[in-house]
């Protein structure tokens, strides 16, 4: 009896693990569907500004601005062909390669959501 109950445990466990890891993945996906959205967004933006940036400070600087447009539209196309896994195992990848890099951009972004949380907590 004591075994059919641990088997029935182990069964739910592992149920709701999967589908807690189903929900995740799902999240994630979410997310990056809005990641790679807002980038287009953002990189749409800069393309626009672009012509106003050739008026005002000449097409050099433009230029930097469409470079700057391009790259985030690549950047966000490489992003939307992988899947959750694969992004996952890139950014493992890339803090077990490079960890004091990982780590400053890890304190920068922790800097910059402490200030984000402060400014909004002001305006409240």
């Amino acid at each position: 009896k004591m075994k059919d109950a641990a088997e029935k445990l182990r069964v739910e466990a592992g149920d709701f693990k999967g589908k807690a890891t189903d929900k995740l993945r799902e999240a994630a996906n979410s997310g990056k569907n809005k990641a790679t959205e807002a980038a287009g967004q953002v990189s749409k933006a800069i393309e626009d500004i672009a012509a106003t940036i050739d008026t005002n400070f000449g097409e050099t600087y433009g230029n930097y601005a469409r470079s700057a447009a391009k790259g985030i539209d690549d950047f966000a196309a490489k992003v939307e062909a992988k899947d959750v896994d694969e992004i996952v195992g890139d950014a493992r990848e890339f803090v077990r390669k490079r960890p004091a890099v990982a780590i400053g951009a890890a304190a920068a972004v922790g800097f910059a959501l402490v200030r984000l949380l402060r400014s909004g907590k002001n305006d409240a």
